[in-house]
């Protein structure tokens, strides 16, 4: 009798079994209500689309045609809802992609202000393309540090200050914003700090008394998920409310780009 136990089997994905997924349907759904029972949360299968489409105009985003399930929180004075939003793509013969995007209100924000991550078309569908150990995604290295001002110059050209004066928080995010001064109130340098550092990358606009966000990667809506969603949003809500300018929003009277318009 060998002293050896079996040896495991060799490394070939077509031989290997994946464990068996759980066969019950509503599995994931009681424990979708569990985590929001559990955290005070109210879970809302069938969210008032007209309350999202009311938000619209949107520089980056998008006003959905149809909703998913819905999350609301609150934390103080702001309120949180999350929601599975699908927006129409008519060159795929009418089919739907959906994003979790997250909203929230609060008195605190005051200016208004849009950014977005400077990817390609191609790098975002990689990030919202499900891990496949066959295919390892295309290295972001372009957007290393040392490369981010020679990108600026090429975009804007020599001595161009650019929206905000922030040459590296330029380089990684578009911005779109009324005036550099009110886009300074609406980012402040904690702000852009946590989202350069943490390597963010997706979606986020500011107005007066709101804010939208989402993030580039697979629509994920499981507690997992939207406890990091969570998470992600009351740092950038405290970051962007730390310092608060006194007044009504700051005007340099200058004409800035993206498509913000006068109220």
């Amino acid at each position: 009798m060998s002293i050896y136990p079996p040896p495991p089997p060799g490394w070939d994905s077509r031989a290997m079994e994946l464990p068996a997924e759980s066969t019950d349907p509503a599995a994931a759904a009681r424990a979708l209500a569990a985590w929001a029972q559990a955290r005070g949360y109210e879970l809302n299968e069938k969210p008032d689309l007209a309350w999202y489409k009311g938000w619209a105009p949107m520089v980056y985003l998008f006003a959905p045609s149809r909703l998913g399930r819905e999350v609301r929180a609150q934390f103080g004075d702001a309120s949180v809802f999350i929601v599975e939003a699908y927006e129409p793509m008519p060159e795929r013969g009418g089919e739907s992609e959906c994003y979790v995007i997250a909203f929230l209100t609060s008195a605190r924000l005051a200016y208004r202000a849009a950014i977005r991550s400077r990817m390609q078309k191609e790098a975002v569908e990689e990030l919202r393309t499900q891990l496949n150990p066959r295919k390892t995604p295309r290295s972001l290295s372009r957007w290393r540090w040392r490369e981010r001002e020679n990108f600026l110059r090429r975009t804007y050209g020599r001595g161009v200050r650019g929206v905000l004066g922030d040459a590296i928080f330029e380089a990684h995010c578009e911005i779109a914003t009324p005036t550099r001064e009110e886009g300074l109130a609406a980012l402040p340098v904690a702000l852009r700090h946590l989202l350069v550092q943490g390597g963010w990358r997706g979606i986020l606009e500011f107005r007066p008394g709101g804010m939208v966000s989402t993030t580039y990667g697979p629509p994920m809506f499981d507690p997992a998920s939207l406890d990091a969603t969570l998470a992600m949003l009351g740092q950038v809500y405290n970051a962007a409310t730390r310092h608060m300018y006194p007044g009504p929003p700051p005007s340099s009277g200058i004409p800035s780009s993206g498509s913000f318009g006068p109220r």
